[in-house]
C-alpha cells in the first residue's frame, strides 16, 4: 500500500514537474512518424490498393501550444505547413492534409498511424479524436489546377474556440 502511495506520489510529481517547465516553452511542431509521412508523401511502399498518391495524409503531433490564442495556434501551424509543402513541386497531389495532435507523454501515435489512414474515411487516428487540435486541407481545383483552396480548422482545446478559415491560393508552376 505504501508502495503504490509512494509510486503514485513520484508520477504526480514527474507530471507536474513535466508541465509546468513546458508552459512557457515554445510551441514544438514534430511527426509523429517521419518514415510513414514520406512513404504517405512519395508513395513508395506503400499498397495503392489503400492508398492514394494523389490524396495525401501528414500526421503531426504538437506541444507547447496551451498559451497560444487560436488564432496565433492556427497561423502558426499554417506558416510551419506552407514552408514544408510547395505544391509547384507537388504536380501530382489533389489532395494534402495535415492532423495536428496533442503531444502526449505516454502515448505512441505511431501505432495507429497506417490503419487509420487505410481504415477510417476522415483518416483521423481511432481512439484519439480528443487529441486533434487541427486539420489543414490543401485542395487543388479540377477546372484549374493552379489554384488550390486552403481549408484550416482548429479544434476547441481548453479555453480556446473552435476557428475556421478558407482561403484559394494561385500556384505558378514554372513548369507550366
Amino acid at each position: 500500500m505504501i508502495l503504490k502511495t509512494f509510486a503514485g506520489t513520484i508520477f504526480a510529481l514527474l507530471g507536474f514537474a513535466t508541465l509546468s517547465c513546458n508552459r512557457h516553452a515554445a510551441l514544438k511542431i514534430e511527426p509523429i512518424s517521419i518514415e510513414f509521412n514520406e512513404r504517405f508523401l512519395t508513395g513508395e511502399r506503400l499498397d495503392t490498393n489503400y492508398f492514394s498518391t494523389r490524396d495525401v495524409m501528414q500526421y503531426y503531433q504538437v506541444s507547447n501550444y496551451g498559451n497560444q490564442s487560436s488564432k496565433n495556434l492556427l497561423a502558426k501551424l499554417s506558416t510551419y505547413t506552407s514552408s514544408r509543402y510547395h505544391f509547384k513541386n507537388m504536380d501530382t497531389v489533389n489532395n494534402l492534409t495535415l492532423l495536428f495532435y496533442k503531444k502526449r507523454m505516454f502515448v505512441d501515435y505511431s501505432d495507429h498511424l497506417y490503419e487509420s489512414a487505410r481504415d477510417n474515411d476522415n483518416r483521423t487516428l481511432e481512439g484519439y479524436s480528443n487529441d486533434l487540435i487541427a486539420r489543414i486541407t490543401y485542395e487543388r481545383l479540377k477546372k484549374d489546377r493552379q489554384k488550390i483552396v486552403v481549408t484550416k480548422y482548429l479544434y476547441p482545446i481548453d479555453d480556446n474556440k473552435p476557428l475556421g478559415q478558407t482561403d484559394t491560393l494561385t500556384v505558378h508552376n514554372p513548369l507550366n
